[in-house]
């Protein structure tokens, strides 16, 4: 397994993942209804980070892409 890479995703290659605070209005009305919604509050959410290409939810740093 390779270790999470802030710099670039190695899902689906793009060169960063998006705070909270970084996404758009339309970003952050998908990620609302990401299914992750039901294990973790908004609040919780506004702490991780986000691919808007693929949609993947980094929940923590230590997140390994498997």
């Amino acid at each position: 397994m390779k270790g999470f890479d802030e710099k670039k995703f190695p899902r689906c290659g793009l060169p960063k993942m998006k705070r909270w605070e970084e996404l758009t209005g339309e970003e952050r009305f998908l990620v609302e209804r990401l299914p992750a919604s039901k294990d973790y509050s908004l609040a919780e959410r506004k702490k991780h980070r986000f691919c808007p290409r693929c949609w993947f939810e980094a929940v923590d740093q230590t997140t390994q892409i498997v």
